[in-house]
Formats: structure tokens, C-alpha cells, sequence
């Protein structure tokens, strides 16, 4: 039985959450670790690198938690993949499509000791840290420089950074891990909290992401035409931060929860090739987008663009430049973050036979 269309989505909606939660800890610990008092010491002598070097960003340990649940969806993409190439293979050595060789040869389990699953996981765990390092140092950067731009205090600088000690005894509030993006979201929402100009007020209260427990707080501060107390716009300020952690969180394992399915699919595909199993010219790809109304429109087109498809290792023609499938850690951003296409793959060859490895999705019947 073919497998459904949409068993990496199944995985991922499995194990995104464990993602979410391990990169989380991972922040946590991060935080946890910084030093305030030596990071205000060196933004006093402005030196934004030295805070990047003593934060330990550079070592990629401090992402452990979260490399761990990544290679977990990895192997479960590249598992259940094996299993559907071994049904598939049965199915086509059955129907001639290929030789009886091919069955005895995918009878290896897949793991990450295989050599292309495990050189598949490496380059994935590289890219990933590297992104991850990327926008985490540049959101830092952006950060602290305006800090210092503005003159505002550095001690000060230090804590919005790290966080301050919460009630739990760990730290909360600060920008480490969100993207430069989100960080000035964080620091804008802080200044309209400081101000006792209503319009600034209620500009916060247009924040998406805001805590709407304190509604109720900002408003009065409104009519009353005063400023939030301190305590209280530290409250309202942490708790923004914390929602945008949160949503930092959830969308880099959404993506990267698809994605390492996705990468440990192709690592199965490979694997079979290197045992020997089947050649790369026998395993065909084909492009399926999800044909709804959030498809991007490039992806729309790259069905077309391949109707023949491509063998293993050949990328596929797109508009927004070539990849091996969808979601590829290589392609560019715009063509892999979001991305909810899926491909079909085609076992055989023999006598023009070829046996879909998923099912096909029908149309839902007219009313």
C-alpha cells in the first residue's frame, strides 16, 4: 500500500511540538548562562562583539536540545520512507518494473549510520546551526548598537538583552534568539509603554502579540493621560518578549520540522541507491504543489516547469532557482520557508513501468 501523500506532514505535526519546546529550553538555557554585569561592562566599552563572544553563541552546544529533536524528525522521515520503498519495490518487481535483486538489497534499516543519512544529517545540522547562530547574532547586534546609539544606560541595555529574574527563578523578557526584526518590535513596544502620549498607548494596544491581560492597565494610563508605572510597564514589556519567543519558537519548528522530514526522505532515497538497492535513473521525483489559496505562485508553475520530473540528484527547474525537492536546506529562503508542496516519487523503469511510492490525493467530489 502506497504511503499517504502527506506522511511528511504527518510526522512533522507529530514531532513539531518536541521541536518547539527543545529550542525553548535551549533559549532558556542560553539565557541562563549570560552574565548582565560583564555584558554592561563591555557595552560600556562598546564592544558588541565581545558581548556576542562571552554569550557563547559561537559554540554551537548551546542549540544541543534542539539539534537532538531535529535528527529525531529526520530519522522518522527517512524510516517511514524506507518502508514505503520497500513496499513500492515489492510492488514493482511484481509488475517487472524492476529486478528481483532491488528487494534483497533495501532489506538495510535505515539509520543515521548510513553513510548518506548520516552526511545528509551533518549538512543539514550545519546549515541549520549556522542560520539559526545568524539571525540570533544579528538581532543581538541591532539591538545593543541602538542601545548604545541612544544613550540609554548600559546596565539596562544588558537586562532587556538577557532578561530579568522572574518569579520562577529564570530569566524572561529579553531579545536573545529573536531575529533583529522582532527584537525592534520588542524595544518599539517598550518605548510606547515608557510614553504618557495616549497615541503612543494605543499603538501598543495594535500590537498583535501583546498580553491582553493588561489591557485593561494601558488604557487607563490613557484616559488618565499619564504614564504606566515602572513595575508595570517592565510586566507588560516582558510579556510582549516572552509572547515573541514563543512565536520565534513555533515558526522555526514549523519550518525546520518539515524540512528535517523532508531532508531525512531524500537521505532514504540516497540510501537506497547505495546499497545498491536501486539506481538513481529508477527513482523519479515529480513536483506536486498543494493547489490551494496560500500556494505561493512560483510554486505554482514548477509542475510545468518539470513534467517529466527528475531522477534522484537532478534539481528541479523553479522560478526562484533550482531544487533537489521541496524545502531543500539549499534553495533560497523564499522558495523553502512556508513551503507546503509535496513530491511524488515514481520506483521502476522496466518496460516504461513506474509505481507511485504515494498515494494520490482525489478531489474532493462536486456538491
Amino acid at each position: 500500500m502506497p504511503l499517504p501523500h502527506d506522511y511528511l506532514n504527518r510526522i512533522a505535526a507529530r514531532l513539531g511540538p518536541g521541536m518547539r519546546e527543545a529550542f525553548l529550553r535551549s533559549v532558556e538555557g542560553l539565557r541562563a548562562g549570560a552574565d548582565p554585569e560583564r555584558i554592561a561592562a563591555l557595552l560600556e566599552a562598546s564592544d558588541v562583539d565581545g558581548v556576542i563572544e562571552v554569550l557563547g553563541l559561537r559554540d554551537p552546544a548551546w542549540l544541543n536540545r534542539f539539534r537532538v529533536a531535529v535528527a529525531e524528525v529526520f530519522v522518522a522521515g527517512g524510516k517511514e520512507t524506507h518502508a514505503g520503498l520497500a513496499q513500492v519495490i515489492a510492488d514493482a518487481i511484481a509488475e517487472d518494473a524492476l529486478p528481483a535483486a532491488a528487494e534483497n538489497r533495501i532489506a538495510v534499516a535505515f539509520g543515521v549510520r548510513n553513510l548518506p543519512a548520516e552526511k545528509a544529517l551533518r549538512d543539514y545540522d550545519l546549515s541549520l546551526i549556522r542560520e539559526i547562530d545568524d539571525n540570533t547574532v544579528e538581532g543581538i547586534r541591532a539591538a545593543l548598537t541602538r542601545g548604545m546609539e541612544t544613550g540609554r544606560n548600559p546596565r539596562q541595555v544588558a537586562l532587556d538583552l538577557c532578561g530579568r529574574i522572574g518569579a520562577d527563578g529564570l530569566r524572561e523578557g529579553g531579545i536573545l534568539a529573536l531575529t533583529a526584526i522582532q527584537a525592534g518590535h520588542v524595544e518599539n513596544a517598550r518605548t510606547e509603554l515608557a510614553s504618557a502620549d495616549p497615541a503612543m498607548l494605543r499603538r501598543f494596544l495594535g500590537r498583535e502579540l501583546r498580553d491582553r491581560r493588561y489591557d485593561a492597565a494601558v488604557l487607563r494610563a490613557i484616559n488618565a493621560g499619564t504614564a504606566l508605572p515602572d513595575a508595570v510597564q517592565e510586566k507588560v514589556g516582558n510579556a510582549y518578549a516572552n509572547a515573541f519567543l514563543r512565536y520565534r519558537a513555533e515558526t522555526v519548528a514549523r519550518t525546520e520540522a518539515l524540512r528535517a522530514a523532508s531532508v531525512g526522505q531524500e537521505a532514504a532515497l540516497r540510501n537506497a541507491v547505495a546499497t545498491g538497492a536501486l539506481e538513481a535513473g529508477s527513482i523519479r521525483s515529480f513536483w506536486i504543489d498543494t493547489d490551494d489559496d496560500r500556494t505561493r505562485p512560483a510554486h505554482r508553475e514548477i509542475p510545468g516547469m518539470n513534467p517529466d520530473g527528475r531522477v534522484l540528484g537532478e534539481p528541479f527547474d523553479t522560478p526562484l532557482g533550482p531544487m533537489l525537492y521541496p524545502r531543500d536546506p539549499a534553495g533560497t529562503a523564499e522558495n523553502v520557508i512556508g513551503c507546503r508542496c509535496w513530491r511524488q516519487v515514481r520506483i521502476g523503469g522496466n518496460g516504461n513501468k513506474w509505481l507511485g511510492m504515494l498515494d494520490e490525493p482525489r478531489p474532493d467530489p462536486p456538491e
